[in-house]
């Protein structure tokens, strides 16, 4: 549930002027006789429907940025923009309906029994899907190439529009994807020192050599944004708010850190420390960010994130938003430690990065997942910021007394648990009798 008071964002711009109720859905989760074995974008339209029906106007999804092929976690994602083709809706997209090679896949009986497998199996099977996806969207692009492409039709020039506004990333992204497949997924330090340091010439000969398949990655990223845009567009005639989220870090082999190595430490890494789940603390392997350099080019990167995401959502989740104050730091050979050790260091660079988020956002309404060991200072930020925490219920307890959700901050979003929980159905299975009746009280 969700209400709003700010002295810092007016209830009018973000459009939230009552308490709305939703629900997390994983894309990947969704099961249809359509679909090839995962979840898929088009499957949202008639779950939105089903949300109207139930007086549900909040959906949360999880990231759905692209991994690589033996990866399925998208906070390990090969790029902080691109979308992963997985997830495309195979069936309701143009090119695959026209292409002659897709008709005949569909009509073998071999694959209409894998189909059925993939649909029945209680998990996903993303090295099949992927297998098969993507030899029908090489299918597609061969269809749209000759007969939109190359004569220039109206898919076409709105094809060419996608491509200059996503420039500032698909340019980087494409070519980092092209070189990752050809160099058999190897970490990109491993590639040739010309393009392991994108020397100019090195990179301008691959886009003229390689110049139809940088434009089918560049395909499959229009293909998902156009779709996305049908789920957007149903979401808004339902009136139903869709949250995204933004991961704190990326990958250090992804395009992201290819294409701005000075952004991110070579050698640091980052994680969490000690705490009720891990004693020892946790090393994500992520790369820890470079603040002097950001500094110096005006957080170019953040702007760029926001930009994107802020035209796919009403509301972005700003994952672990205590690593924008202060991060910790995991060196090989010492101790670990935060990174600024010091309290007014860490507030004044919360401060300034969530003051850019919020620019960048517009009427986008950010939620802080302020989990976890969070310095009150932190939070007194948010409040005076005008952006909304998190309360897990199952998490907000005083012995064995549930606190009353009536209790929490009018500013918040409450939820039954996170991506990073368990389902609710499980968790209310492994609890006793007598705190089921605690929190239902």
């Amino acid at each position: 549930m969700m209400n709003e008071k700010s002295t810092c964002r007016k209830p009018e711009s973000i459009h939230l002027k009552r308490k709305r109720a939703g629900v997390l859905l994983p894309v990947f989760s969704i099961r249809t006789d359509e679909n090839l074995g995962i979840g898929e974008l088009l499957d949202l339209i008639p779950f939105i429907d089903f949300m109207t029906d139930q007086h549900l106007s909040v959906l949360q999804i999880l990231p759905i940025y692209e991994t690589a092929p033996e990866e399925t976690c998208p906070y390990q994602a090969l790029s902080s923009f691109a979308r992963d083709p997985i997830y495309l809706s195979l069936l309701d997209w143009p090119d695959i309906q026209n292409a002659p090679e897709a008709r005949r896949f569909f009509a073998d009986q071999t694959i209409s029994r894998d189909l059925q497998m993939l649909r029945s199996s209680y998990r996903v099977c993303y090295e099949q899907v992927r297998c098969l996806k993507n030899r029908l969207l090489r299918y597609a692009f061969k269809y749209f190439k000759k007969h939109e492409w190359d004569v220039q039709s109206k898919r076409a020039l709105a094809f060419q529009a996608y491509i200059k506004e996503k420039s500032p990333w698909l340019e980087d992204y494409a070519l980092f994807r092209l070189l990752k497949q050809q160099y058999m997924w190897d970490h990109w330090k491993e590639w040739p020192v010309p393009l392991r340091n994108r020397d100019k010439t090195a990179l301008e000969e691959l886009a003229v050599e390689e110049a139809d398949k940088l434009l089918f990655i560049k395909y499959l990223q229009w293909a998902l944004w156009e779709q996305w845009q049908i789920v957007r567009s149903h979401a808004k005639k339902q009136q139903v708010l869709i949250m995204g989220a933004i991961p704190f870090l990326i990958s250090h082999d992804s395009a992201d850190v290819w294409s701005e190595a000075r952004t991110f430490s070579a050698q640091l890494t980052v994680g969490a420390p000690p705490d009720d789940f891990s004693l020892t603390g946790q090393d994500w392997g992520l790369p820890l960010f470079d603040w002097k350099e950001m500094l110096r080019n005006d957080f170019r990167w953040w702007r760029m994130r926001i930009a994107d995401v802020k035209d796919s959502v009403d509301l972005i989740r700003l994952d672990h938003v205590v690593g924008y104050f202060r991060v910790w730091v995991m060196p090989k050979e010492e101790e670990a430690y935060f990174e600024p050790g010091n309290e007014d260091e860490q507030l004044s660079r919360g401060a300034l990065l969530l003051k850019i988020i919020l620019e960048e956002l517009g009427s986008t309404i950010p939620i802080a997942e302020d989990l976890g060991t969070i310095p009150d200072a932190v939070r007194r930020t948010f409040e005076n910021m005008g952006i909304a925490g998190m309360k897990v219920m199952r998490w907000e307890k005083n012995s064995e007394q549930f606190n009353d959700a009536r209790d929490f901050p009018l500013l918040s979003l409450a939820t039954t648990g996170t991506h990073d929980t368990s389902p609710l159905l499980s968790w209310w299975r492994d609890i006793s009798v007598e705190e089921r009746s605690h929190f239902l009280r």
